[in-house]
């Protein structure tokens, strides 16, 4: 079971939160928060797996709670909830602080679960559309004498290792059903790692994923 703790100040938001993740089988609400006193309180007395922070409460900015909250429960997973796609800017600051996700508010449904689960395992979760406006943001060639510049550096480690084999094959060539007999998968499980990869990049087509996995591998050899 995953324990969740919510803060945000909205409450209609976490009324329907709690509907929306108490209504999953491995997933339990333990605890709200609408402020700061009661955000700490409920990370000191529940310890959650995963915390979900609203980064825009208007009562301090949610990042200035992040170190505070890791300090409290080390072990807690922060999963960032921001109102738009624009904090792509926010991404590096983020993760240097621990923070294990971000998602924007829109996706409150199949996306917020999915996000939960991969955070909880472990992982980072990006939703798709942040990880592309910080990509733009930034204005910067993905490549730069040769290596990947910070920015991409951080976004691979973002993958989970198996999310990595699976690339690392399909840039060798591999089919997904050669894939799948090697890592005693199956072809769906197969083409899933490729997509969620591809996502997390922000990349929609896959010539963009095999020339960045390529670079990569040049890396790696020096």
């Amino acid at each position: 079971m995953i324990t969740v703790g919510i803060v945000d100040e909205h409450f209609i938001l976490l009324s329907a939160l709690n509907i929306l993740l108490n209504g999953q089988d491995d997933i339990k609400v333990v605890g709200t928060a609408g402020n700061l006193a009661s955000a700490v309180e409920l990370i000191k007395s529940k310890t959650p797996d995963v915390v979900l922070l609203d980064i825009s409460m208007l009562e301090m900015n949610g990042f200035v709670l992040i170190p505070r909250f890791k300090r409290i429960s080390p072990e807690s997973k922060i999963l960032i909830m921001t109102i738009n796609d624009g904090e792509g800017r926010c991404l590096q600051k983020g993760f240097e602080l621990g923070v294990s996700g971000f998602l924007v508010k829109k996706a409150m449904d199949y996306d917020l679960i999915y996000a939960i689960r991969t955070v909880a395992r472990g992982e980072i979760y990006i939703y798709p559309s942040i990880v592309e406006e910080y990509i733009i943001g930034n204005k910067k060639s993905n490549i730069k004498d040769g290596k990947l510049i910070k920015e991409e550096e951080f976004l691979w480690n973002s993958l989970s290792s198996r999310e990595q084999d699976v690339i690392i094959d399909i840039a060798h060539g591999f089919k997904n059903k050669e894939i799948a007999k090697k890592y005693f998968l199956s072809e769906k499980t197969v083409e899933t790692y490729r997509l969620r990869a591809m996502g997390k990049l922000g990349f929609k087509k896959k010539s963009d994923l095999v020339d960045f996995v390529i670079l990569k591998l040049k890396i790696l050899k020096k």
